[in-house]
Formats: structure tokens, C-alpha cells, sequence
């Protein structure tokens, strides 16, 4: 049975091949994206051990605070250090050099006057000082000197390629403050890389860094080198002694680890979304691999009988199918590791080029891909066979004799029950994952996506007819007998015109899924732009890393031409305990421009002892108007508030508002994140807004926008991610259409007596090729249909789930559902392209003597 297996394998290589096609594309993604992020994980690992590879000890402040999600909770704020620390701890035992840090939000502007870098959507961009010890310093200079002048300045490399910036530049660097111009004097690399994760850094003396970066008299840390034969631990715990409450001391091998594992987690994230896309190919595979071999043991049915008739037992012939999955999944898997080291080279590639900054190293395989490849090719298929396997084994001989198909519409009451009971637990895993407190959503809510697209498919053949004899109807018509052939084969057998559209019906239900909740998303936006923001323009540029410098709130307020300035500042701070975000406003001129639905209390008396509260938060907590709110701060630590009023809206704002005295009280740096302007009366809408870029003119982060622009904006940046997604999306269609062309290329070796007897009766090539053509799109546009109405189901559910977080309107792009219905048709067309041609060409009499 092996040898017969074997020989069966050997003399079928193309279906061989194709077959395996479904699968390998799914597990070359697993792969790629597994190689790439073990290559970057050991590449930054080893990069941000070199920054703190001279460090012994690191001093900081223990007082931090985290925000949530949302504008400004991006990043940690921790607390400063005085200066005057620095004496002290270089003059501690075994402290050999001590060197204070200054870190924070400065963006460089290159050569055309444009702001390199967007920290809101990319890598930060840091403004720090130079460390003169170079066994604490990552970066070393390789064009011009380190800063000599208050005026002196180094930048990155990978900066000054893109700024075209070079030795002897003066340019302007963008603070917290007002904007600044200074003298490159060197460009430096971080270790072997241009730019540390594609981040910007401008270096200046000590001085400077704390007057424009951080604060005069304050360091973020003290980066302590030991003397020659003092250990880590030992000058950790000599500095910790003479430090007083509220500052903790680190080895540089902890810090090195902290700075790692934050990598690491960021890194995770990145394999964690790739490799969602991976298992959809791998999911659509699995169909096609499933419906594969259905057709093949349907068509094998008298070989498999004659087996069983000169004494192959029922477990030999099912061994003999699931020999023949393994070979496919070995090939799957060793093909789809090669294709996946190369996917990830155009992947690192494709990460230098958007500037993510991918150190120059070459590629690590790691035993993860192998194990992963041959696992899951392998296992796919194996599973993905056993059900044709055991249909094969089901049947007797002399049934299989017949000239007949194996498959029938019989048994689809029991599939209806199944599908049903399948569909119900995935509607119910995702309706729990969202509106629930799972422990894990993201593993809930995929469970309950694969259960439902699973269901869907064991439902297809049930409705399968209806649908197909829909869609196929105006067929005879348009294109006469091969359209009514088209569409009769198509019926013929619902179970495979079924499994063929599931493996479309994910890709498109997906897509879908996606534009839908993009859709709503931007449809949201807008409503809430036009409902709760009654300014005239806006101010934007800010983002979670730096933003907007108050300054210019100043210089818009000197404009005769504006009314009211209203700026938008956030901060992450803990309030009662946990972790929230804070908005800073200006009470009385945020009243008159935006609405966020006041229901007690003004927001005018919000100053610098007070807060405003959303009144749903308020309630659950049980506060009222007058109580006093505790609010921790990383600078300033524990602080009271008073509640002053309570609000609905929380679209332009957080569920916490702040009054900005309370802000440059406790926080810092500050930065306005948006700045809301309404124009004085009589002021025409151009003159106003040349009065703003007058104003702004020396802030290159700074945009004026009016409504509309400003709506387009803030949707637009869903477009980016949009657009990668539907990118990755588009393998498991590819896979699709493979799956399609695999179905019809069997299909036709299934028919070919049939097909010579068309031919033989007065078919020509041209309507051969017409019938399988109109019967792969009847398939496609089935497939389309599915996976549309599940994409709007979960469109329609998503935004249920997230209506609390601002996408209150539910939009169904009618226009795209149509382009992808047509796209699928189109699909259906390429896909028979290749079998349409094959069929066509028979040789009429050898096709009728074929058995």
C-alpha cells in the first residue's frame, strides 16, 4: 500500500504541487514573520545591551505614573532628579564618573524647513544630552566633534540622511518651548545603526539639554560608571545608602534587562499582529487542502475500490490518504520555510524603508520557524484529510465501482444542526469577548471569528442550491447553453461548491469587516467633530510623544483676528488609585468652542485645585459635586481636588478634566496637543486664518486647519493601518483563488468523459471554455456573498462593542461591498483561466474512452 500510494503521488506531481500550494503560502507567512522578529528581537536585544554596557549603576526617581489608552497614555511619566544628587553620588565609594541625563521631545527640522520624523504615528523623536565618557555614551560621533558651545549640536545619522543635514548646518530643533536654531558640529551612529528604532536624537551640552529638553537644575538619571574591580552590586548598594527617600538605584544590568524586556513587548505585539494574518492563510488553506482531497478520494473511488477488493483493509486505504497529506505538509512545510526566510528579508527591507530602523544584521533562524513549519503544514494537512479518509473507508467496494460520485446531498439535516450549534458557540465566544470580562479577549473573540467562518462552511452546502441557482440565474440567458451548463454544474455538487467559496468567503469576510468598521469609524469622527466642535479652526500636530509648544497659544492670542484659544493638553496620572489620563483646558474658552455635554457644576471654575469628572465615572465611584478627588502626579506626587462638574461626551476629552493651572502646576513638560481657535467677529475666515499662520510660522509641527480639513485628518489616519491590513489580507484571497483553480482543474480531470461527450455533440472549445469560466465565478460570487454578509455582522457588532469609546455611527460602504462582489467575479475568472484552457483542449476521442 505504500508503494502504491507512492507511486500514485510520483505519477500526479502538478496536483501534487497544487495541492501543496494552499498550504505553503500560509506557512511561508508563519515563518517570515517568525524569522523577522527573532532577527529583530536578537538585533535590539543586543543593540540596547550596548547602551547601557558601561553603565555599573543608575540612579532615577521611584515616583512614576501610567496612563490608559487614549491620547496621552501612551508613555510612562516618571519623576526628575535634582542636580544637586550628582555630587553626591560621584563622590560615593567606588564610583569611578558620574553623569547626569536629560531626555525628552525634540523634533529637528532638516534642510527643506520640514520637521523630520511624526512621533504621533512613528518612532519618537528625543532631544537629550551628550555624555562626554564614552564608556557611558551609546553613540559615538563619526562626522565633525561632540557639542563644544551652548550652540553645538550632534544629531543621529539616520537624521541627517533624511534631513540632507550635514557637519556645519544650522538648523532648527522644536522644543516644549519656543523653536531654536543651532550648529551641527557632529553626526554619531548608535552602536552599528544609523538611528535606534528609527528614532531621531539631537544631543547638546548638559546646559542647554536641561534649559530646552528638560528643566534647569533637573536630571531624568545619573548613569554611574564603577571604579576597575568594583562590582555592579556592590556600587549599587554603596550610592543607594546616601540617597535619600523617594530615589531608587538600579544596576546597569537591571536597567539593561528593563530596557529589553520593554523592547521585547513591543516587539510581541508587532509578531503577535502578523502572525494573526498567518493563521487566516493557514485557516484558508485548511479548506482548500479539506476540499482537495474530498475530490481527490472521490475520484479515486474505483482505485480505492479495487485495492479494497484484492484485500486492502479499511485502515490501509485510510493510511494510504493520510501518507498522502504528510507528503503534501512535508513539502508545504520545507517550501514554506525557504519562501518564509525570503519573505522576511523583503519584510526587514520593507521595515527600513518606513523608517522603523532595523540594525544592518544578518538573518537569525531560530529552531521556532522550523518547528513551526513542518507543525503546522504537517498537522493541517493531516487534519484537513482525516474527514475525506474516512468517507473512503466508508463506502463499499462495490458501490465505488459504480460510475458514480461519492459525494451526495444527503446527511444535511445533521449538517444544519452541527452548523447551527457551531454558529451559535462562536456568536456567543464573541458577544462574551466583547461585551464580557473575559481573561483573555483577543483569544475569545478569535475563537469565536474561527468558529463562526467554520459554522458558516459546514452550513454552505445547505444553502448552497438557493443561492447558487440565484446567482446563476440570468446565466442561460446571457450566455445560452454553457451558461446553463455553468450553472447546473455549480448545483451539482453543493458540498464542493461550498468548501471552494468558504476559502473566499474569509478573505472577503474579513475585508469587508474591516471597511465597514473603517467606515463607521470616520462616519463617527465626523459626527462628532460637527456636533461637539462649534470653533471655526484648528491647531494640530501634537501627539503622544511632544506635541505643541504652549507658546504658541500665546502668540495666537495676541492676534487681533482671533477670539478664543482653546488648548488641549494630556497627561497620564493616577487618580483614585488607578491608572487615567488627564485633559488640560482652559474651562472658559473651551465652553464657548466645543460641547461635551455639561450635565452639573462649569467648567469655568475649573483652576488649580479642581477637577470635572464624566458623569458615568462619577456616579460608579460615588462622588459628588464639592468632593475632593485624590490625583498623583510623577512630579509633584499625591494631590486633592475638588470636583467641580460633571460632563457626558468624551470624544474630544478624557473622562478626567483638569483646568491648564493645574498643569503647570504638576506636570512637565507640557505640550498642547490640539489647540481649538474661533475667530473674532467680523474677521473674514482668510484673514483669520493668515493671522494663524503668521502666528505659527516658526513651529513647523504646527498645521491651521479649518473643520473640513481637520475631519480629514484625524480620518485619514486610519487609512494607513487600513491599507496594511487589507495588503495582509489579500494573501488568504490569493490563497482563494488558488483553492478555486486546484477545485476546477480536478474537477475537470473528474469529468473529462463528460466533457468529451459535450465536445463530441457540437460544443466548441470556445463555449467549453465559457462553461468552466461562468462556473468558477458562480462559485466566487457564492463565496463573495457569504463573506459579506459575515463581514457586516461583524462590522455591526464592533461598533456595538466600542460605541462608549466614540464610533457611535454604524456606515456600510454599499460602494465597496459592490467592488468586492465584482472583484470576486473577476477572481473567479482568473482562477478558471488555467482549467477553462485545459478543458477546451481535450482530445475528443480519448476524452470518451477515458474511464
Amino acid at each position: 500500500m505504500f508503494k502504491t500510494t507512492i507511486a500514485s503521488l510520483l505519477g500526479r506531481k502538478g496536483r501534487l504541487v497544487r495541492t501543496s500550494l494552499a498550504v505553503l503560502l500560509g506557512v511561508a507567512f508563519m515563518c517570515g514573520t517568525m524569522v523577522l522578529t527573532d532577527t529583530v528581537g536578537k538585533s535590539f536585544k543586543d543593540l540596547f545591551g550596548s547602551v547601557f554596557a558601561g553603565t555599573d549603576a543608575y540612579v532615577r526617581s521611584a515616583a512614576k505614573v501610567s496612563g490608559g489608552n487614549g491620547p496621552g497614555g501612551g508613555f510612562e511619566s516618571r519623576a526628575t532628579v535634582a542636580e544637586s544628587l550628582l555630587p553626591t553620588v560621584a563622590r560615593v565609594e567606588g564610583v569611578k564618573v558620574a553623569e547626569g541625563r536629560v531626555m525628552g521631545y525634540t523634533q529637528i527640522v532638516g534642510k527643506d524647513g520640514k520637521a523630520l520624523g511624526n512621533p504621533g504615528r512613528g518612532a519618537p523623536t528625543f532631544g537629550t544630552n551628550w555624555d562626554e565618557t564614552a564608556a557611558l555614551n551609546p553613540f559615538h560621533v563619526v562626522d565633525g566633534t561632540a557639542p563644544q558651545s551652548d550652540n553645538d549640536v550632534v544629531i543621529d545619522k539616520g537624521s541627517a540622511k533624511k534631513g540632507k543635514l550635514q557637519v556645519g548646518d544650522t538648523t532648527k530643533f522644536v522644543f516644549s518651548g519656543p523653536t531654536q536654531s543651532f550648529r551641527i558640529a557632529g553626526i554619531a551612529k548608535f552602536g552599528k545603526a544609523d538611528s535606534p528604532l528609527g528614532a531621531s536624537f539631537a544631543m547638546f551640552t548638559t546646559r542647554t539639554a536641561q534649559k530646552y529638553v528638560g528643566q534647569p537644575g533637573q536630571f531624568d538619571a545619573i548613569a554611574v560608571l564603577a571604579q576597575d574591580g568594583v562590582s555592579q552590586a556592590q556600587v549599587r548598594a554603596n550610592v543607594a545608602k546616601v540617597m535619600p527617600p523617594g530615589i531608587e538605584v538600579l544596576t546597569g544590568k537591571a536597567i539593561t534587562k528593563e530596557q529589553q524586556n520593554d523592547i521585547q513587548k513591543g516587539i510581541s505585539f508587532f509578531s503577535t499582529f502578523m502572525l494573526v494574518f498567518a493563521l487566516i492563510a493557514v485557516l484558508v488553506g485548511s479548506f482548500i487542502i479539506h476540499n482537495t482531497f474530498s475530490i481527490l478520494v472521490a475520484q479515486r473511488g474505483r482505485e480505492v475500490a479495487l485495492l479494497r477488493a484484492i484485500g486492502a483493509t479499511r485502515r490501509q486505504v485510510m493510511w494510504s490518504v493520510l501518507v498522502e497529506s504528510v507528503v503534501v505538509g512535508v513539502i508545504a512545510a520545507v517550501l514554506g520555510l525557504v519562501a518564509g526566510i525570503a519573505l522576511s528579508v523583503g519584510l526587514k527591507a520593507l521595515l527600513n524603508a518606513i523608517g522603523f530602523g532595523v540594525p544592518a544584521t544578518g538573518l537569525i533562524i531560530t529552531p521556532r520557524p522550523i518547528i513551526s513549519a513542518f507543525f503546522v503544514g504537517v498537522v493541517i494537512s493531516v487534519l484537513s484529510s482525516l474527514g475525506p479518509a474516512r468517507r473512503a473507508t466508508g463506502v463499499s467496494p462495490v458501490q465505488m465501482m459504480r460510475d458514480t460520485s461519492m459525494e451526495t446531498t444527503t446527511g444535511l439535516r445533521r449538517r444544519l444542526i452541527v452548523g447551527l450549534a457551531m454558529l451559535a458557540v462562536g456568536v456567543f465566544l464573541i458577544l462574551e469577548g466583547l461585551f464580557g470580562h473575559p481573561g483573555s479577549v483577543v483569544l475569545t473573540v478569535g475563537a469565536g471569528v474561527v468558529l463562526v467562518f467554520i459554522a458558516v462552511a459546514v452550513l454552505g452546502p445547505t444553502i448552497a442550491v438557493p443561492v447558487t441557482r440565484v446567482v446563476g440565474a440570468p446565466l442561460p440567458r446571457l450566455r445560452g447553453m454553457a451558461g446553463s451548463l455553468a450553472r447546473e454544474n455549480a448545483l451539482r455538487n453543493p458540498r464542493r461548491t461550498a468548501a471552494t467559496a468558504s476559502a473566499l468567503m474569509i478573505g472577503v469576510g474579513l475585508v469587508a469587516f474591516i471597511g465597514i468598521f473603517a467606515a463607521s469609524a470616520k462616519a463617527s469622527l465626523d459626527d462628532t467633530i460637527k456636533k461637539q466642535f462649534h470653533g471655526d479652526f484648528v491647531v494640530a500636530g501634537g501627539s503622544d510623544f511632544g506635541g505643541l509648544s504652549p507658546a504658541i497659544e500665546s502668540k495666537l492670542k495676541e492676534q487681533p483676528e482671533v477670539a478664543d484659544v482653546a488648548p488641549l493638553r494630556f497627561s497620564p496620572a493616577t487618580v483614585n488609585g488607578g491608572r487615567a489620563i488627564l485633559t488640560g483646558i482652559d474651562g472658559k474658552s473651551f465652553d464657548k468652542i466645543a460641547d461635551i455635554e455639561l450635565r452639573s457644576g462649569s467648567l469655568g471654575d475649573l483652576d488649580a485645585h479642581s477637577i470635572a469628572v464624566k458623569r458615568s465615572t462619577a456616579e460608579g465611584k460615588g462622588w459628588k459635586l464639592g468632593q475632593m478627588i485624590p490625583v498623583t502626579f510623577a512630579q509633584t506626587g499625591a494631590q486633592q481636588l475638588k470636583l467641580v462638574a460633571t460632563y457626558d461626551k468624551t470624544d474630544l476629552v478624557s473622562r478626567y478634566v483638569v483646568g491648564l493651572p493645574v498643569f503647570e502646576q504638576n506636570v512637565t513638560p507640557q505640550f498642547d496637543q490640539t489647540i481649538f481657535v474661533n475667530k473674532a467677529s467680523g474677521a473674514s475666515a482668510s484673514a483669520a486664518r493668515a493671522a494663524l499662520n503668521r502666528a505659527t510660522a516658526d513651529y513647523p509641527t504646527a498645521k491651521v486647519q479649518d473643520l473640513t480639513e481637520f475631519a480629514k485628518a484625524q480620518s485619514g489616519q486610519i487609512d494607513p493601518l487600513l491599507g496594511f491590513v487589507r495588503v495582509m489580507l489579500a494573501l488568504s484571497i490569493i490563497i482563494a483563488v488558488f483553492g478555486i483553480y486546484n477545485t476546477l482543474a480536478l474537477s475537470i480531470y473528474e469529468r473529462t468523459r463528460e466533457l468529451g461527450l459535450l465536445r463530441a455533440v457540437g460544443m466548441t472549445r470556445r463555449q467549453m471554455r465559457t462553461t468552466v469560466r461562468w462556473e468558477s465565478v458562480i462559485i466566487a460570487l457564492f463565496g463573495a456573498l457569504l463573506g459579506i454578509v459575515i463581514g457586516v455582522f461583524f462590522g455591526w457588532l464592533m461598533v456595538r462593542a466600542v460605541h462608549d469609546q466614540g464610533i457611535t455611527q454604524l456606515r456600510i460602504p454599499g460602494g465597496q461591498l459592490v467592488f468586492y462582489t465584482v472583484a470576486a467575479g473577476f477572481i473567479g475568472v482568473i482562477a478558471a483561466i488555467g482549467p477553462a484552457r485545459r478543458a477546451s483542449r481535450l482530445d475528443v476521442l480519448a476524452a470518451i474512452a477515458t474511464e
